[in-house]
């Protein structure tokens, strides 16, 4: 069974020393529950940390959380960069050909 969608709440600013848990990653990050956790295990999304040593309970702060998106921020402007350097393809010559149109015709 699936889990049910709940509205999130879009957060203000990101306090640097503020901790943000975990049922917070979709307003965070913008992700589903599943793929925080799958990016969390990849090493893509910073871990986040318990909130005591007997805790099921984790929660970023907000520094790691900054500087999460500074680095996706970076990347975005240096893929922005690679594709303005990259020259455009030519089409090709398969697909250049017109095919003629042909209309069909009623039955005599």
């Amino acid at each position: 069974m699936t889990r049910r969608r709940k509205d999130i709440t879009l957060i203000g600013e990101i306090q640097p020393d503020q901790l943000y848990g975990t049922q917070l990653a979709p307003a965070l990050f913008n992700l589903g529950w599943q793929a925080c956790k799958n990016k969390i295990r990849l090493g893509q999304l910073p871990r986040p940390a318990p909130l005591n040593a007997g805790s099921k309970f984790e929660a970023w702060t907000g520094s790691q959380i900054i500087a999460h998106r500074q680095r996706m921020r970076e990347l975005a402007e240096e893929r922005a960069a690679a594709d303005a350097i990259r020259p455009k393809q030519a089409q090709p010559a398969a697909l250049k050909r017109k095919t003629k149109k042909v209309k069909l015709r009623a039955r005599a």
